[in-house]
């Protein structure tokens, strides 16, 4: 495979350039304007290939435990197949511990074999020599869930070195684990960090857990934002979910780098057991998916009730409606977009 792909997104009036090696992407409105969504289909998908999970941490999202389904290698393939036919780039193999699904090589395998990138998140838990080949072969970078004890995280950072692998952290951030993220800036951890490619800091969801620990009742978001603005030793990272929070010291970053949530627009969650979702959020909640053992993932991407109905509500702005009060005053609402529409995890008050 060639390291970079240039692709005329006609349909969607965009160029895309993406670096196959790197993961880095640039899209260019043809008309000036920034790109909206693509037309044809996402370009990243989220797919859980398990629910199982040793660890069972009561703050997971997902629910994730012992008893987990395994997404069949057969049904991957009839998502993969059409994943390429209509461009997708990358899939984020998650669950779950998605390293111990059985067939996990041979996922890693098939995913490239379709001339898509695959990675991956790990608790750290299951990892092989084989798999490190494996990952090392076919993937472009997987990244260690970062929570105690941290054993886990550490000999994976350790071993991706070993093997070259670019390793990121991910950092899940509510009320509860924010001290911890300015501990881990502000003295700058080296010895954790030099074998990092980044750390990735996730909004935390309440999704099957309580809505107290959400980030806005933090009293540190602003302490933990300012060592954020401090940091030169180490790349930093952030979920689309964390917008509204960055939208005012978005000048400390890339203008290319900042996006509002991009659900439903370039990327789409897969369940294990086949229903396609904007993201991986609206699983397991009130919200309605679209089964994939009936209608195609191209036509769940463009008519899916819950794709049309979150780029209607990602869009207002052109209709003069805005999510709440506070977004049409907000000179940072371009930026934002009200952040996740979905649920009350924002900065500001709905």
């Amino acid at each position: 495979m060639g390291k970079c792909l240039l692709r005329n997104c006609k349909e969607s009036n965009y160029f895309l350039c993406f670096d196959r090696d790197e993961g880095k992407f640039i899209r260019r409105g043809t008309n000036g304007e920034n790109p909206f969504w693509n037309v044809i289909g996402p370009e990243l998908l989220d797919i859980s290939i398990t629910n199982f999970c040793e660890r069972e941490c009561d703050f997971c999202y997902r629910a994730s435990n012992r008893h987990g389904k395994f997404m069949s290698l057969k049904d991957y393939e009839y998502i993969i197949e059409q994943a390429e036919n209509i461009g997708v780039l990358q899939v984020a193999l998650g669950g779950g511990n998605p390293n111990q699904h059985p067939a996990f090589i041979k996922i890693l395998e098939l995913t490239r074999k379709h001339w898509i990138i695959p990675s991956y998140t790990t608790n750290g838990q299951g990892m092989s020599e084989e798999i490190y080949f494996a990952t090392k072969k076919y993937c472009g970078a997987i990244a260690v869930s970062w929570y105690p004890p941290y054993n886990d995280a550490m000999n994976v950072i350790e071993k991706c070195h070993e093997f070259g692998i670019k390793v990121n952290i991910h950092f899940m951030l509510n009320k509860e684990t924010i001290n911890e993220a300015i501990d881990l800036l502000e003295n700058h951890h080296i010895d954790i960090l030099k074998n990092t490619n980044a750390i990735v800091f996730l909004n935390y969801k309440p999704i099957h857990t309580s809505s107290d620990l959400n980030l806005k009742f933090s009293e540190n978001i602003d302490k933990f934002l300012n060592s954020i603005k401090k940091v030169r030793e180490f790349k930093i990272g952030f979920d689309s979910c964390m917008i509204s929070y960055l939208a005012p010291i978005t000048e400390y970053f890339i203008d290319e780098t900042v996006e509002f949530c991009d659900a439903g627009r370039f990327s789409a969650f897969i369940s294990e057991d086949l229903i396609l979702y904007p993201c991986s959020f609206y699983n397991d909640t009130k919200k309605t998916g679209i089964d994939l053992n009936i209608h195609s993932l191209q036509a769940g991407w463009q008519g899916g009730t819950e794709f049309t109905k979150l780029r209607e509500k990602l869009s207002v702005a052109s209709k003069q409606e805005y999510p709440i009060e506070l977004c049409e005053r907000c000179q940072k609402y371009q930026i934002c977009h009200g952040g996740c529409q979905v649920f009350d995890i924002n900065r500001c008050e709905r």
